[in-house]
């Protein structure tokens, strides 16, 4: 499947997820304020109420002729455990790969006499490298892009959302050798990229 319509789908079943986590907490909220609160349009928030009901997941009923309840129906809440379980095994799939390239990555430092690695890049990845780097016995610190890098050994870049720009970046401030990255974050060394 390509990488877009892998996105598309994972932002689709992450709003099926949220709608349908609002509408099991308060079945009485009216589509205006569900749609609000998922930040998306009262049209798309129609759409997806439209395709849960056909599918058996959400029964919609009159408490007056202005108001709707909605509510899960059985096939709701299994669809709704189905994708929370698809979540929690791309997370563990994300830290088990995550983990494996980073060990990989610090196993190279500790070759090369490397101890002192900038991290630059927040969230998961960071956390997972840092996590692993300790294990191991690397000093890590995280630090932005724009900080001086010459007192590190080497610079891993574990940012998740633009890894590339990061790269083209930094690779103007660190020796190319010295420029770490986890495969997964698929980052092109050639030039022209």
């Amino acid at each position: 499947m390509p990488a877009f319509q892998e996105t598309k789908n994972q932002a689709e079943q992450e709003k099926l997820l949220q709608l349908m986590s609002k509408i099991e907490s308060n079945p009485t909220i009216s589509q205006r304020a569900l749609a609000s609160e998922l930040g998306i349009a009262l049209g798309l928030l129609n759409a997806y109420l439209k395709r849960c009901i056909v599918k058996g997941w959400i029964k919609a009923g009159n408490v007056s002729a202005k108001r709707l309840v909605y509510f899960l129906t059985p096939e709701g809440f299994v669809e709704k455990s189905r994708i929370v379980g698809g979540y929690l095994s791309k997370s563990f799939t994300l830290f088990r790969d995550a983990k494996t390239q980073c060990e990989a990555i610090f196993e190279l430092c500790r070759e090369m006499d490397w101890t002192k690695i900038a991290i630059v890049g927040d969230g998961d990845l960071a956390d997972i490298a840092t996590l692993v780097a300790h294990g191991i016995g690397i000093s890590v610190e995280k630090i932005g892009a724009d900080r001086d890098l010459t007192s590190y050994d080497a610079v891993l870049i574990t940012d998740m959302d633009n890894p590339q720009s990061v790269y083209d970046n930094l690779k103007t401030k660190v020796k190319i050798d010295r420029l770490l990255f986890l495969s997964m974050l698929h980052i092109s060394r050639n030039v022209d990229c």
